[in-house]
């Protein structure tokens, strides 16, 4: 059994807890920077900059794209998924992934630009993510450029975001433990 995707997995999540916005998400309690919402800077929370919300999001990818292998979704389909994984590290794997995935399809607060709904807290992190932070796609880039250069609004945004990225944080620390678990089972197993 092939683990080394898992293994990934956790140096990525390793990485991720040494960005300055995850030190920064130990205390949550934002304030929000007047001059920086002033200035139209959609991340205007004291203590988080673009540069910190950058390099996070650079390991968030690696975490949720499949094209390296060790995202959740490969390693839920790669190895969760086969028999010889424990059933009681199974399900606590897919309790972890259900939850982000719950988190995604909740609606968000905020009022869709093109239709009569709000987002859902998945679609404001895709456009987030892919229309501006981490790409920029062009179905996506015109709500980033909306949601992120309304002043006060986007401030809230950027909150919501922040939640966001701490569930997510909070999810893949779960994950990485239940991939602990599942390496100790392994070594134990050859021995």
């Amino acid at each position: 059994m092939d683990l080394q995707a898992i293994v990934l997995f956790n140096e990525r999540v390793d990485r991720l807890d040494r960005t300055a916005l995850t030190q920064r998400m130990e205390n949550p309690h934002y304030r929000l920077d007047y001059n920086r919402m002033i200035n139209q800077e959609w991340i205007s929370a004291d203590g988080v900059t673009e540069d910190a919300v950058d390099a996070f999001v650079l390991n968030v990818r690696l975490l949720i794209q499949d094209g390296d292998g060790f995202s959740i979704r490969r390693i839920g389909e790669d190895i969760y998924a086969q028999n010889y994984v424990p059933s009681d590290l199974r399900d606590r794997f897919n309790e972890q992934r259900r939850r982000w995935c719950k988190h995604r399809q909740q609606r968000s607060m905020f009022k869709h630009f093109t239709e009569d709904r709000n987002f859902s807290n998945g679609e404001l992190f895709d456009v987030l993510l892919y229309g501006g932070i981490a790409h920029a796609n062009r179905e996506k880039v015109t709500l980033f450029n909306r949601l992120t250069r309304s002043g006060f609004y986007s401030s809230l945004v950027c909150g919501s975001f922040l939640s966001s990225l701490r569930i997510f944080r909070d999810v893949v620390h779960r994950i990485r433990t239940v991939n602990e678990e599942l390496l100790q089972h392994q070594q134990s197993q050859i021995a």
